[in-house]
């Protein structure tokens, strides 16, 4: 699994990747998170959006999860798109946390400073 820190207009955002049993713990992760409703549309920030998670697998049923702001969106590959709710961050700060030295330390600071 890929993940992006969605961070930059106009230049690529920052990756790392997720070894196999990172993922699947994100994916239990996942399936221990509380239904949402959908948030009303709201303005894009400028700097730090939040963290987008890509399977990689082709045959994964999921195609993306977009983890910001206590709200987590998850995409299915048929098109059906589900809201949990991130209660204090906790998955966005963990997943966060496993990028280890797969960031720089310009992002990581920013990271840390944006999930304090």
């Amino acid at each position: 699994m890929d993940v992006e820190v969605d961070l930059y207009s106009g230049r690529p955002n920052p990756r790392f990747r997720l070894d196999p049993a990172t993922g699947t713990e994100l994916l239990r992760r996942l399936a221990g998170l509380d239904p949402a409703p959908a948030p009303d549309a709201r303005s894009e920030p400028l700097g730090y959006r939040g963290l987008r998670v890509e399977p990689g697998s082709a045959g994964a049923p999921i195609a993306e999860v977009v983890i910001a702001g206590g709200a987590v969106l998850v995409r299915e590959r048929g098109g059906r798109e589900l809201w949990l709710v991130d209660r204090g961050r906790e998955l966005e700060r963990w997943l966060a946390g496993q990028a280890g030295t797969g960031l720089d330390s310009g992002v990581l600071s920013v990271l840390r400073q944006e999930l304090s």
